[in-house]
């Protein structure tokens, strides 16, 4: 346990908002978390690519139908970048959080170390 401003930070509460960080990572992409897949909004050959690419099912050829596809390609171009800033956050705090753990543990590591080499 570490104490910062007043603050007492444990090993436990770090280690645990790092498990709430990867769970929620894993909702949105299971796999993330371990680094084996990269997340996705819209899977290659799911039903909303599929769909962009079907012209006529999202109004033709006239302009106001182009129009409309062009604001729904643009709203999955969104998402996407959206969905993919969330996952990208989520597993940068899961190691951030890590990254406390082993500098807490570090900083204890010295203190004890320089503790026994005090000269009292």
């Amino acid at each position: 346990m570490a104490r910062d401003g007043g603050v007492e930070v444990s090993r436990t509460a770090l280690r645990n908002a790092r498990k709430d960080f990867e769970e929620a990572l894993e909702l949105l992409a299971p796999g993330a978390s371990k680094r084996e897949v990269t997340p996705v909004a819209f899977h290659e050959g799911g039903a909303v690519k599929r769909l962009l690419t079907q012209r006529d099912a999202v109004g033709g050829f006239w302009e106001a139908a182009m129009g409309f596809h062009t604001s729904v390609t643009g709203a999955e171009s969104a998402v996407t970048a959206v969905y993919a800033e969330i996952a990208s956050t989520l597993g940068i705090a899961a190691e951030r959080l890590e990254l406390a753990v082993r500098n807490l543990d570090a900083g204890e590591q010295a203190g004890v170390r320089h503790v026994g080499v005090a000269d009292v």
